[in-house]
């Protein structure tokens, strides 16, 4: 027999491995001497350790590893494990290979000047939505500054309180709908819908917004009125990275006094990958 340290030294993992794998009861050792506690190999448990090693080099978990050695399980199942995993790391290299096509990006930037973009994007996942809506079409800037107003107006004589941001929904292209025309959203409990499009004689709708896997976003400090600087950094983004606009435009409300100047926009565009 092969004391612990022996044994550890010979498959060159450490101690700390070896009682691990004895407490989870994957490797246990062929004899504990009961006085000392000291654990005890023997060679014949090296090819067990071996694969155990193996199996973790492809990324399985032990609790994997320990259902494929003791319990027998088929090559199907072992199959699908390892197809599994293979699928995570290609999501995972996916990954990184688009954050490297952004550190790219953010270096070019810096070579040219720009070390702090006056706007940062970031992609994140949407959950669906579900509210009530009111279009408006107007070709007045004045007056689009000041499009959420309307429906917090009609939803305040209700008595309905928004459960989240309004949001301004664009049309994907200008070609579908003029940039002037949009639809005001508003989130609300799905419960109180129908009675607020009943109130308010078909001026509302109802909306649903589905999820979004991936949304670009960015923030607007300032006037809502002169967020084309934001749309712009989105687009520059989206061109630098290999995604393209797949969905409606969403410009949301996160902040809105009577001083304009101080108001917090978040522009959102709905992307995928290209190609």
């Amino acid at each position: 027999m092969l004391k612990i340290r022996d044994f550890a030294k010979l498959a060159e993992v450490s101690m700390t491995t070896l009682r691990y794998y004895d407490e989870i009861g994957l490797l246990r050792p062929i004899h504990v001497d009961p006085d000392t506690g000291y654990r005890f190999y023997t060679m014949d448990q090296l090819p067990r350790l071996h694969r155990i090693l193996a199996f973790k080099e492809l990324g399985l978990g032990l609790t994997q590893i320990a259902r494929i050695l003791d319990e027998g399980i088929s090559s199907e199942t072992l199959q699908g494990m390892l197809q599994l995993r293979q699928a995570q790391l290609q999501q995972q290299i996916q990954e990184e290979r688009e954050q490297l096509v952004r550190i790219e990006a953010r270096l070019r930037s810096i070579e040219q000047g720009n070390s702090l973009p006056s706007y940062e994007v970031v992609l994140k996942a949407v959950k669906p939505i579900t509210g009530v809506s009111l279009r408006l079409t107007t070709a007045d800037l004045v007056y689009q500054a000041h499009w959420v107003d309307e429906i917090s107006i009609m939803l305040k004589r209700y008595g309905v309180n928004p459960i989240d941001h309004l949001l301004v929904l664009h049309a994907q292209s200008e070609d579908e709908q003029p940039l002037s025309s949009v639809e005001i959203v508003a989130p609300v409990d799905p419960r109180v819908v129908n009675p607020l499009i009943i109130r308010s004689e078909g001026r509302l709708t109802r909306c649903s917004l589905p999820a979004v896997p991936y949304m670009a976003s960015t923030l607007h400090y300032g006037p809502p009125s002169l967020v084309l600087s934001a749309y712009q950094a989105l687009g520059t983004w989206m061109e630098n990275n290999g995604y393209t606009i797949v969905g409606p435009r969403r410009k949301i409300r996160l902040r809105r006094g009577d001083n304009l100047d101080d108001a917090l926009t978040e522009i959102q565009f709905p992307v995928e990958k290209v190609g």
